[in-house]
């Protein structure tokens, strides 16, 4: 039968292509208009090990990588033991035979043996061992053929005629000897509603940088760092065409310092990190603060502390995102729930960096960073752009001017008259450097000022149901789209739920967390990390108790989880 929504992983070592025909299979899916949403991991180590690809495909929106598998791939043994106590009666099973390792097949499970690495040897051809697995997947689930077919060649058409014809010969092979076994599970994809549609499939990171692009960034500075690289490199191929610059620095120190110089002399500028290049900023961004310089960075969260897990997902930066500085530093915090959002929210990050003229800190995760979604082709002209308030040369120019909204006018260095100081030491309002309790007091009362007007330059945080609800969830970041679908089931049997989605974590929105919570029973917070550092802003700014909820096991949570943790809050 089709199934409207279905979940294909793909398991194997990294080098197998693993991570290649996901992205194939999700390009073709989505060509041929459905809706896609993916999620990945690979390994941390130069070695190699373990990567797996999870890609959903379905006739309706999606909002997350779903709950578990209905087909499981693999490659090798070490993909089987990883994922063979996830497989239920009912599941689909491919895997490679003759290979490293011999299944168990769990009564129930529709099996399927496939000689990839056989078959790819057969045709001289080795590297094309997922080729023949992704013509068997195509055949088994009825994976677009035409889609996959240009996907392909779109692919490897850079390489000669000779690679996309040893790939076409290896995936007609695969599809060749899945047609020869009897398909006895009842899993298709769903036929889409469209044969196309206008739409662009990206990963969280490159629909980061599109959005720097649109904002109008002019230098980007960045260390490489998993799992937030991919901004830099999409930003590298981009920017330069633009008349921009780009600057890969010795390390996360200089690349703020770089930063910030660039937006002192007039440019939008940007970095992007993680978590342990996050810390290392600290110093320079309550720099940007008291210097009142523009900046946008993209924090990519990973499993910490230290190194952590590299390449593995946590929401565990909110600390450090809103307090990672010395003394008193503001700044704001916007959170991003999914691909579609990082490109419009990261024209907010610099549209109020721009305005306010502090440092933005946009926050998105391991999980949202790699994962591809089909999201509408973006239109430049529908994402509206800021520029900060310059000074119109009439006057004696004093940069850092008591106004009442905290904002003073910028000049830019060359300016005629608009010669000033821009340090890290307290000062006065034309910038010389002052140390006197009283003017500190002033000066930190301006630069905080700023910030009280934040919030009405955002949306109001999105509320998912109306009425009153017997448990309210509050969620962030990417998983928003898993409490989206988690509500959807829950409503379906008849529980009253709702949802609070904010994207302005600092200055936290604190009116609007209260008005939605007035109208429920209780309020569950479920976030990938250890301490609950959503709830422990709510519940110390607002008058909010919410039941913390926490996972830090690297992976993002599920729909089924947090609708079991809602029932248990009702039982």
């Amino acid at each position: 039968m089709n199934k409207n929504d279905l979940i294909i992983r793909i398991g194997g070592e990294g080098g197998e292509g693993i991570i290649s025909v996901g992205d194939m299979i999700t390009q073709a899916c989505a060509r041929a208009g459905l809706d896609v949403y993916t999620f990945k991991t690979f390994p941390a180590e130069i070695k190699g090990g373990y990567a797996m690809y999870q890609v959903r495909a379905s006739t309706e929106p999606v909002y997350n990588q779903g709950d578990i598998f209905d087909v499981l791939c693999v490659f090798n043994g070490e993909a089987y033991e990883l994922n063979k106590a996830r497989l239920k009666p009912g599941n689909a099973f491919v895997y490679d035979s003759p290979g490293d390792f011999e299944p168990v097949i769990p009564e129930g499970v529709f099996a399927y043996p496939i000689p990839m690495t056989k078959t790819a040897k057969e045709l001289n051809n080795p590297r094309a061992k997922n080729m023949v697995a992704m013509g068997a997947l195509s055949i088994l689930f009825n994976i677009p053929e035409a889609a996959l077919r240009e996907v392909i060649d779109t692919k490897f058409k850079r390489r000669g005629d000779a690679v996309v014809q040893g790939n076409l010969t290896a995936f007609e092979r695969g599809r060749e000897l899945a047609l020869a076994l009897k398909k006895t599970d009842p899993w298709i994809i769903g036929t889409p509603k469209e044969s196309k549609r206008d739409v662009i499939v990206m990963s969280g990171n490159n629909a980061i940088g599109l959005g720097a692009l649109i904002a109008g960034l002019e230098f980007f500075a960045a260390y490489p760092i998993t799992p937030a690289t991919e901004i830099a490199i999409y930003v590298s191929k981009h920017l330069p065409k633009r008349g921009g610059t780009l600057i890969q620095a010795e390390d996360e120190i200089a690349a703020i310092s770089q930063v910030l110089g660039a937006s002192y002399a007039g440019k939008k500028s940007m970095t992007s990190t993680s978590g342990p290049g996050l810390s290392l900023m600290s110093e320079m961004l309550g720099m940007a603060f008291m210097s009142e310089t523009p900046c946008v960075v993209a924090d990519v969260q990973r499993g910490g502390p230290s190194t952590g897990l590299p390449t593995k997902h946590e929401q565990s930066d909110l600390f450090l995102a809103v307090h990672g500085a010395h003394g008193d530093s503001g700044r704001i915090v916007l959170s991003v729930e999914n691909v579609h959002d990082c490109i419009g929210l990261t024209v907010t990050a610099f549209n109020l960096a721009e305005k306010y003229q502090c440092p933005v800190i946009l926050l998105s995760d391991g999980s949202l960073a790699f994962s591809t979604q089909s999201v509408p082709y973006p239109n430049p002209d529908d994402y509206p752009t800021v520029d900060r308030l310059r000074w119109d040369g009439q006057g004696e120019y004093h940069r850092y001017e008591l106004t009442e909204s905290g904002i003073s006018p910028m000049a830019d260095p060359g300016t005629p008259n608009g010669m000033h100081i821009a340090t890290g030491l307290e000062h006065n309002p034309a910038g010389m450097p002052s140390y006197t309790g009283e003017n500190h007091e002033i000066m930190q009362g301006k630069r905080f000022r700023k910030l009280n007007t934040v919030v009405n330059d955002m949306p109001p945080a999105e509320v998912d149901g109306e009425g009153a609800a017997d448990v309210g969830v509050i969620a962030w970041g990417s998983t928003i789209g898993v409490v989206r679908e988690a509500l959807q089931r829950l409503r379906a049997e008849g529980i009253k739920v709702k949802g609070f989605y904010p994207k302005l974590l600092n200055p936290l929105p604190v009116q609007q967390f209260e008005d939605f919570g007035a109208t429920c029973k209780r309020i569950v917070l479920p976030e990938v990390n250890f301490q609950g550092q959503l709830a422990h802003f709510v519940r110390a700014e607002t008058t909010l108790r919410p039941v913390s909820y926490t996972i830090c096991s690297g992976m993002p949570f599920t729909p089924e989880m947090i609708v079991n943790r809602v029932k248990e809050m009702l039982a």
